[in-house]
C-alpha cells in the first residue's frame, strides 16, 4: 500500500516538475536564445539566415565621418540593440522591444517628419556643407559643389520655415531564419 503512495507521490512531483519546466524555464531559455539570435543579427551588419543577408549601406557610414565605422542600426550607443527583450509567460514568450523606432526598422515602412528651419539648423547646415565641400575655415564655396554638400547648402539657404523629410526604411532585423526555425514568430494581432 505505501509503495503505491510512494509512487503517485513521485509521479505527482515529476509531473509538476516537468509542468515547470515547460512552463516556466524553457521558455525563457527559448527567449534568451533568440534575443541573442537577434543581437548576432545587428553584431554582424545583416539579417543572419543560412549566412549573413548583409543590410542596406547607409549615408552615414558612407560618408566617413566618425560613426561610419558602425554598421546598419549600430552605433557607440547600440540603443536598438540593446533594448531587445524577453517577457516569458506560462508556456510562451514573446520578444519585444519598447523603443519607439524598433517597430519601423523590423516591419519597414516610410517616415515623414516636418522639422522647423531655426538659424541653429541654418548653421549647422553650413557647417556640413563646408565639410562635405573640403573648404576649410572661411574658405570659398566652389560653385559645382559634391551632391550631398549642395543638399546642405539648399538647407542652408531656403526660405521655407519647415521642411518636408520622408524616409523609406527597409525591413531589417527580426524575423524566422533557419538558425531559428525552431521559434516561430507570431505577428503581434
Amino acid at each position: 500500500m505505501s509503495d503505491s503512495r510512494d509512487l503517485q507521490r513521485k509521479i505527482e512531483r515529476l509531473k509538476k516538475e516537468i509542468e515547470r519546466e515547460v512552463y516556466d524555464r524553457l521558455p525563457r531559455k527559448v527567449g534568451k536564445v533568440a534575443v541573442n539570435h537577434f543581437k548576432q543579427n545587428f553584431r554582424e551588419g545583416g539579417f543572419v539566415d543560412g549566412g549573413v543577408k548583409p543590410w542596406k549601406r547607409t549615408r552615414r557610414q558612407d560618408g566617413g565621418g566618425p560613426d561610419a565605422k558602425y554598421s546598419p542600426l549600430t552605433s557607440r550607443r547600440d540603443h536598438l540593440m540593446r533594448s531587445t527583450e524577453v517577457v516569458s509567460g506560462r508556456g510562451e514568450v514573446t520578444i519585444t522591444n519598447p523603443v519607439e523606432y524598433a517597430a519601423i526598422h523590423n516591419e519597414g515602412g516610410t517616415v515623414e517628419t516636418n522639422p522647423t528651419v531655426t538659424p541653429k539648423m541654418r548653421r549647422m547646415a553650413w557647417r556640413e556643407c563646408y565639410a562635405l565641400a573640403g573648404v576649410k575655415g572661411k574658405g570659398k564655396l566652389l560653385k559645382n559643389l559634391p551632391t550631398e554638400a549642395a543638399k546642405w547648402r539648399a538647407i542652408a539657404l531656403t526660405k521655407k520655415t519647415r521642411l518636408h523629410v520622408r524616409a523609406n526604411i527597409p525591413k531589417q532585423v527580426i524575423g524566422v531564419t533557419q538558425e531559428c526555425s525552431a521559434f516561430p514568430i507570431i505577428p503581434n494581432r
